[in-house]
């Protein structure tokens, strides 16, 4: 008997008893933790961020961006070849 014959023979099955199940459990059980970790970090860097800096003046800034970005016609000829394209795709693409 060859080496290509017993790798061609079929395994013999193994008894499961709820094996898989468990440890998807645990899989998801440490998603789960590593998932709250990270919100509880980032709720933590906001927290922490908002006490430090004045928020006024973020919104002040923000305020000042938005507007000149508002008026860049770059921008505005970007977000026109986006619609565009979105537009196409649904007229062309997906009929």
């Amino acid at each position: 008997m060859t080496i290509d014959d017993l790798l061609n023979q079929p395994l013999t099955s193994v008894a499961d008893d709820g094996f898989s199940a468990h440890v998807m459990g645990r899989v998801r059980a440490g998603e789960r933790r590593n998932l709250f970790a990270v919100a509880a970090a980032a709720v933590l860097c906001t927290v922490l961020a908002l006490l430090f800096v004045p928020v006024q003046r973020i919104g002040a800034d923000l305020n000042l961006a938005l507007i000149q970005i508002a008026q860049s016609a770059a921008v505005s000829v970007a977000v026109a070849a986006v619609i565009l394209t979105l537009l196409f795709e649904r007229e062309f693409v997906r009929s």
